[in-house]
């Protein structure tokens, strides 16, 4: 027992206190029960989870950092493809833009219509689609002099 209880027993009769022997041996072993000693808690934490975790952190950054560099460059190759397609398709939509107006054109059509036996009407005659009326006389084009 430690001389903390012992000197508070010794008071409590020196003041008149009656207190029986066995009450205050019950109250020091309860006190004793109550103030036992508890082992010091650590001041450090085991190192070997924290780096592991750390680590690991570390290493799946690391791997998703490759894994987003490579999507990446590889998306770029794409789109580097991609635009060459597209200036050569642009190129080719030129290309056939003009050869459509070309064959389009006035002296292209007669010629096409000279060359599968069409001959052209030199009286023509003209419509006014508003008041439907015919100008000029309709005579057949091989029927001329």
């Amino acid at each position: 027992m430690s001389a903390a209880p012992a000197r508070s027993v010794v008071r409590s009769t020196a003041r008149g206190a009656t207190a029986p022997a066995r009450d205050l041996s019950r109250a020091g072993a309860a006190r004793e029960r109550a103030l036992r000693i508890v082992a010091p808690a650590r001041a450090r934490a085991r190192r070997a989870p924290f780096v592991v975790v750390v680590v690991t952190v570390l290493s799946v950054g690391l791997v998703g950092l490759v894994v987003l560099s490579t999507v990446l460059q590889n998306q770029a190759f794409e789109l580097a493809r991609l635009q060459q397609e597209s200036s050569s398709l642009t190129v080719q939509q030129q290309q056939l833009q003009y050869e459509a107006d070309r064959q389009a054109s006035p002296a292209s059509l007669a010629a096409a219509a000279s060359g599968i036996g069409m001959i052209p009407n030199q009286t023509p005659v003209f419509l006014k689609p508003d008041t439907g009326e015919i100008i000029g006389v309709p005579t057949p084009a091989g029927s001329q002099p």
